[in-house]
């Protein structure tokens, strides 16, 4: 991994849960767990059919890498540029160096 590469700030988020409503049902926040500089790779945009809405939606996979975290899981979510995108795969670079994620935006 190339520092020079590292040039986007990558926000990880997190849902936690932050109350519960009038009849005591959990109510849950995309919270920041923290903020780390990354590397963006952009891998495919592709349309896709939403049978049940007769309609079109973009959909654009990314990957980042990013210095080793041992606490993100597919479950988080990822920020960059004002784009949020769900994680879809997670892969460890070397020998703890780095950690690649897969991340997908619909839109």
């Amino acid at each position: 991994m190339r520092i020079g590469n590292m040039n986007r700030r990558l926000a990880i988020l997190r849902r936690v849960q932050t109350g519960t409503d009038a009849l005591n049902s959990p109510i849950f926040e995309w919270q920041t767990l923290r903020t780390v500089w990354a590397e963006k790779i952009h891998k495919k945009e592709d349309e896709r059919f939403a049978p049940d809405q007769h309609q079109r939606y973009a959909v654009r996979r990314v990957t980042f890498r990013i210095y080793h975290q041992t606490d993100v899981s597919e479950v988080d979510r990822v920020e960059c540029e004002g784009v949020t995108y769900d994680i879809k795969g997670l892969r460890e670079l070397g020998f703890r160096e780095g950690t690649e994620i897969t991340a997908e935006s619909q839109s």
